[in-house]
């Protein structure tokens, strides 16, 4: 079965209507004793505007074809993970704080509501005591199906200040195939229900099990209720919202209505971010995450570039430290070997010319500067003049 969904309104001469429109698949009429699967394809959408003979009343006309829907490390990584979680954080909370309005689950498939709207005053609708007619006779034929739409019917009088009525057609729908044809029949059931009182929503909802048309819907409020609560935006809520229901097998008909109506109520009587809203945010978000991203590495590079600087100064004081060290260890070497060194000399007297100061190593021969005398000083000290033409220098 398809799922549709529209609207009019009545005042003082026209009537102002809108409907969606399904074909498709499998009629949901089937539902209550096989539970069939059901599918749509195409899609179509029109506004016009029909004038009622007689009387003084104002309309317009918006009317619709709505498509129906089934089913449903390092240091530096931390800092960087740090510095990426504020605003994730951020975001999230954000996000979180307008749930109510971002409505994600249906965010494409529902209308949004971006005006801000007051229930209907009471004084401005009158209730009447019945709140649906099923001349199908077996769409609403268990009592727990009645009760959830009651529920769902009454939750939305209490949310907008509307009070709608639900006719769902029976084989007398056959004679309406058109949206035209059934705005006029809105028309015309609404004089006849409610007379002047113009704070009303007439759902008329015509199913076709065996057309290639599942179903058309049309809902038409009175002058009051539209141009308070339930205009062209608010009604096509309601139809999406019948259209995303309406092919949710795991609803029986009752609740497949009350969840619609309870949810274009709550949607509709609310202000939620426009698309365009919507689409700023997701390109603010992009925008700062992705400066976040940048910022962040450039940070980290920044780190990085200092880390490794850091390291190469390091590694240049290690040398240095090194270089010093090892001049250090050979200036103590020299140092230790010119104090061994010291140790094999001798202090020597000539013994020809008896000048002193002289310096004779152990164990060699020197000669006296002054007298040129070759003297010669044994491994223990002891001195001795020597022949220099002696081979042996003995």
């Amino acid at each position: 079965m398809g799922r549709g969904g529209g609207g009019g309104s009545s005042h003082h001469s026209s009537h102002h209507s809108s409907s969606h429109s399904h074909s498709g698949g499998s009629s949901r009429s089937s539902y209550s004793s096989s539970r069939s699967s059901y599918s749509s394809s195409g899609s179509s959408y029109r506004s016009s505007y029909s004038h009622h003979s007689g009387g003084t009343h104002y309309s317009g006309g918006y009317s619709g074809l709505g498509t129906g829907s089934g089913g449903s490390g390092c240091g530096c990584s931390r800092v960087v993970g740090i510095i990426l979680l504020f605003p994730i954080l951020l975001i999230m909370g954000i996000l979180y704080g307008l749930y109510e309005t971002l409505d994600v689950s249906t965010m494409f498939k529902i209308e949004r509501s971006t005006i801000q709207r007051e229930a209907l005053p009471a004084e401005k609708c009158k209730a009447i005591d019945k709140w649906f007619q099923d001349d199908w006779g077996d769409w609403i034929n268990e009592k727990y199906e009645d009760e959830s739409l009651q529920d769902g019917l009454e939750y939305f009088y209490k949310k907008t200040g509307v009070q709608p009525y639900l006719w769902i057609m029976g084989e007398e729908g056959k004679d309406y195939m058109s949206e035209g044809s059934v705005e006029e029949l809105a028309d015309k059931k609404y004089k006849e229900m409610f007379g002047n009182d113009e704070g009303h929503l007439l759902i008329i909802f015509r199913e076709y099990p065996n057309a290639s048309s599942n179903y058309i819907c049309t809902a038409t409020p009175g002058y009051d209720a539209e141009t308070q609560v339930m205009d062209d935006q608010a009604r096509e809520i309601l139809l999406d919202y019948i259209d995303y229901y309406y092919t949710e097998e795991s609803f029986n008909e009752g609740q497949f209505f009350e969840r619609a109506f309870t949810s274009a109520a709550d949607r509709i009587m609310i202000k939620q971010l426009s698309t365009k809203q919507l689409a700023a945010i997701v390109i603010v978000v992009i925008v700062v995450v992705i400066g976040i991203i940048i910022v962040a590495s450039i940070i980290r590079k920044k780190k990085v570039a200092v880390a490794k600087q850091k390291a190469l100064q390091k590694q240049a004081e290690a040398q240095q430290a090194k270089a010093v060290a090892a001049q250090k260890q050979t200036e103590f070497d020299q140092q230790k070997y010119n104090d061994q060194l010291e140790t094999q000399y001798v202090a020597v007297i000539c013994p020809n010319c008896g000048s002193t100061g002289n310096k004779i190593r152990k164990a060699t021969v020197g000669y006296c500067p002054y007298c040129g005398t070759a003297i010669k000083v044994d491994q223990d000290g002891q001195v001795k003049i020597i022949n220099r033409d002696d081979p042996d220098n003995t």
